[in-house]
């Protein structure tokens, strides 16, 4: 073989490893990343989420209505989809008569580090928000709910109005 063609095939091969290591080292801090992300989900689970959503079951158990908080781990279907892992308020059991069962979800995209806000009522649902998981607070959960229950603040209209 002749030298400049070893050498440009050298050259060439070289240039892939470094590729092929440079998404190795791309591919471990995603993953490392994302790992992060889902340990951090996990404490504001524990630290702030988990106590809001109680403070809002035992108000609702207080009046005789049994509501209940529910997690759920991610998902991956047969198919290779991805459900988020989420913590929810059932309110199934306080509205038996409901065909679509109310609730108010969580769900974690572990991937930009955002919760999205689902709602369902008696005859509606769908998504009905979202916040930045460094920026979720018990007191947004509790405005959250309360616009959920048609109870919160009402916010003026562009012409001033309420």
């Amino acid at each position: 073989m002749k030298p400049e063609i070893a050498k440009a095939l050298a050259d060439h091969l070289d240039r892939q490893n470094q590729a092929k290591g440079d998404s190795m080292v791309r591919a471990s801090a995603r993953e490392k990343a994302t790992a992060q992300n889902v340990a951090d989900f996990e404490a504001a689970k524990i630290v702030i989420i988990k106590p809001a959503f109680q403070e809002i079951v035992d108000l609702y158990q207080e009046k005789g209505m049994a509501i209940r908080v529910a997690e759920q781990n991610e998902i991956v279907s047969r198919t290779g989809g991805i459900q988020s892992a989420s913590i929810r308020i059932d309110m199934a059991a306080a509205y038996p008569s409901s065909d679509m069962k109310p609730g108010f979800n969580l769900a974690f995209d572990k991937g930009n580090r955002m919760l999205s806000l689902y709602t369902s009522t008696g005859s509606q649902s769908g998504p009905a928000g979202s916040i930045a998981l460094d920026a979720v607070t018990a007191e947004w959960i509790h405005d959250e709910f309360a616009k959920y229950q048609g109870i919160g603040p009402k916010v003026p209209t562009v012409f001033g109005k309420i």
